[in-house]
């Protein structure tokens, strides 16, 4: 038999039906966005831009990111705006457009990137890239400083650096690739920083030349003196560099003083760290170095002899970036490397705790 709906149970479901209506709004609004732009993107290139500008990430702080992963606020997190940028990176990388797009940066710097490859998966999509990296070198970086920048790639870490050291200060940026490197003098240019110097060498442990694996450009940052080691990073080409010795670049350029030294050359920072034995050993800067296993077993390396060195031959204590704080602490026997360390010389253990 049928029944009647009362007044009270029509007003309820009317309630439930507008409130499963309304949750679904944000969906829907982004779902037809995500189409306006992929149709910009292809068939009017220069609206596309404009639209990628009008739902960019407005902010960028400063601050730690526990847990941080490549690319988490769109994987992991699936917030509604790097959902919608998202989708206009994934169509560039699907149909192989060259959008060309500016994001800001830390310290009101601005960064060009090209939708569709890694930089801009982070700093375009996703909003951050190593964060808690970058929070740690805010609170140890200071006017007057010098930094070295073995392994630039675009710049990232060049441009920072160089706007906490200020006019006073010095950065100087490795990169080997003229591809990457046209890209590192854009951005030092466009920011107006002075106080840049760019090498366009590798460092290495002996003087010479050798042959640069470039990798595709979607992973511009995987480029290496030896085998790629990422399945989906396939090389494109080879280029043939130079190779200079940290130690014997330093006296060149006269640098007086070393403060800071971010190493990231996909498996070559042990043959980097042998190069500038006389300046570890003078200068005793604090190291942030990349310590990938596999990058480095492709060099005649690996992650026990990059840190056996550290401890035992320089006397450096070494921190990782704590997943639950995004802090560094002191790695133990039993405790797993973060994909970057802070190497720190033993004498400056406290202070260099208490700042990160």
């Amino acid at each position: 038999m049928k029944v009647a709906m009362s007044e009270a149970e029509r007003s309820r479901g009317l309630a439930k039906m507008w409130a499963h209506h309304r949750r679904n709004i944000p969906y829907q609004i982004g779902t037809l966005l995500d189409r306006i732009g992929r149709a910009l993107l292809s068939d009017a290139p220069a609206l596309g831009r404009l639209f990628a500008r009008l739902v960019a990430r407005r902010r960028l702080r400063l601050q730690r990111y526990p847990g941080w992963t490549f690319g988490a606020e769109y994987y992991i997190e699936r917030s509604w705006g790097a959902l919608r940028r998202g989708a206009l990176w994934e169509h560039a990388v699907e149909h192989r457009l060259e959008v060309p797009l500016t994001v800001g940066w830390y310290d009101g710097l601005k960064v060009d990137v090209m939708l569709g490859n890694d930089h801009s998966l982070c700093l375009y999509v996703s909003g951050t890239f190593e964060p808690n990296e970058f929070h740690f070198l805010g609170q140890i970086l200071k006017p007057g400083m010098t930094v070295l920048d073995v392994g630039a790639n675009e710049g990232l870490y060049t441009l920072f650096s160089a706007s906490r050291v200020g006019p006073a200060g010095r950065v100087v940026a490795f990169e080997p690739s003229s591809r990457e490197r046209r890209k590192l003098q854009h951005n030092v240019t466009r920011n107006r920083l002075g106080n840049v110097t760019v090498v366009p060498s590798a460092v290495g442990s002996s003087e010479g030349t050798a042959a640069l694996q470039i990798a595709s450009g979607v992973h511009s940052g995987h480029n290496t003196l030896g085998a790629l080691v990422y399945d989906d990073a396939p090389a494109v080409g080879v280029e043939y560099v130079p190779v200079e010795r940290l130690d014997a670049v330093i006296d060149r350029l006269g640098v007086a003083r070393v403060d800071v030294i971010k190493i990231d050359v996909e498996g070559a920072e042990m043959h980097v760290l042998e190069g500038a034995r006389r300046t570890l050993a003078a200068q005793r800067p604090v190291l942030m170095v990349e310590a990938n296993d596999e990058a480095l077993r492709a060099q005649g390396a690996s992650t026990e002899a990059l840190f056996g060195f550290l401890r035992g031959e320089l006397d450096y204590g070494i921190f990782v970036f704590s997943p639950e704080t995004g802090g560094v602490e002191p790695m133990g026997e039993d405790s797993s490397a973060s994909a970057n360390i802070v190497a720190v010389p033993s004498e400056r253990r406290a202070e260099i705790l208490a700042r990160g």
